[in-house]
């Protein structure tokens, strides 16, 4: 669907408010102009509104490009009580992940808190204490990094240890398409122009990065929903098809499994012995392997055979 002018307009303003906080006097007017593919007289008349109309102190230093003189503010938000303890919740969830700053979680909880009544801003609090704050530094500067790339659609060059293969490195270039929390990380998802291909790539093991200059198109093919739906989880199996897999739960293991919504194809049975008939349609990756296997003897694989072939060999080297 295209969008109206005005929708479009104020689309391109927030984008070039974000661009010059996060790169300051790096944006010039011709190079704005550029980037949206508008006129430069159209930038100027934007900048008029940033300035003058959203009253942003806004500077340019000649022959670099603008800067704020000051950090811009938000404008007041207000929630209501469900909203601010979804928010204040899903902030502590952060926290736990790592790689958000700290401090500016800590704000956002304290500024969401000031809505509670006092008797819920005590138990907020309370669970607040809880935290540890483990400093993930690296892991905080690669997020900032790769998120400002993806907003901006800038290539990065980065350099990366392998899981495999005694975590040898190897030089990429990659143009960002996510930044998606999976488990107790963050990993960014883009086109690998070694590979040829879309690669996941764990923050943590980005050991270097570096953005750089003009802007990729990211292809018309991809939505991130639909190909985090052909896997397990965030891992992918490379080059390899989707089958149709069969697992069947004991009682105790059924009830564990029914709880939760594992992938968007899977389909739940109970059996009339009480058992649990587990489908899926994924490719068989080796983070599916061990989901499956978590659940030792409460589990036996239908199909496909390969399945249940490698669940009898780990079993067998177990023992042995």
């Amino acid at each position: 669907m295209t969008r109206l002018p005005e929708t479009t307009r104020v689309s391109r303003i927030l984008e070039i408010i974000w661009n010059i906080t996060r790169a300051p006097r790096q944006w010039t007017r011709k190079r704005l102009a550029e980037q949206f593919d508008v006129s430069e007289r159209m930038i100027t008349n934007d900048l008029a509104i940033i300035e003058h109309g959203l009253r942003f102190e806004l500077g340019n230093d000649r022959g670099k490009g603008y800067f704020f003189k000051s950090v811009p503010q938000l404008p007041s938000v207000t929630y209501s009580l469900s909203e601010a303890l979804a928010l204040v919740l899903a902030a502590q969830s952060g926290r736990r992940m790592g790689g958000i700053p700290h401090a500016d979680l800590s704000s956002a909880i304290a500024r969401l808190s000031s809505v509670f009544p006092p008797e819920m801003r005590a138990l907020v609090e309370r669970l607040d204490a809880g935290e540890t704050g483990t400093i993930y530094e690296h892991r905080e500067e690669m997020l900032a990094v790769c998120s400002q790339a993806v907003s901006q659609r800038r290539s990065l060059t980065i350099i990366y240890a392998a899981a495999s293969r005694d975590g040898i490195e190897s030089t990429r270039q990659v143009d960002p398409y996510a930044v998606v929390p999976y488990v107790k990380s963050w990993h960014l998802i883009g086109y690998c122009h070694l590979r040829q291909d879309i690669r996941t790539f764990k923050l943590d093991r980005i050991r270097e990065v570096v953005s750089l200059g003009g802007s990729f198109e990211q292809s018309d093919d991809f939505e991130l929903e639909e190909y985090l739906a052909a896997g397990w989880g965030l891992i992918r199996g490379i080059e390899e098809p989707a089958e149709e897999i069969e697992l069947s739960f004991n009682a105790t293991a059924g009830r564990w499994v029914a709880e939760e919504v594992w992938h968007s194809s899977q389909i739940l049975e109970w059996l009339d012995d009480g058992r649990l008939r587990f489908r899926v349609n994924i490719q068989i990756t080796p983070e599916f392997q061990r989901w499956v296997f978590r659940y030792g003897s409460e589990v036996e694989v239908i199909k496909p055979a390969s399945l249940r072939d490698w669940v009898h060999d780990e079993a067998r080297a177990i023992l042995s």
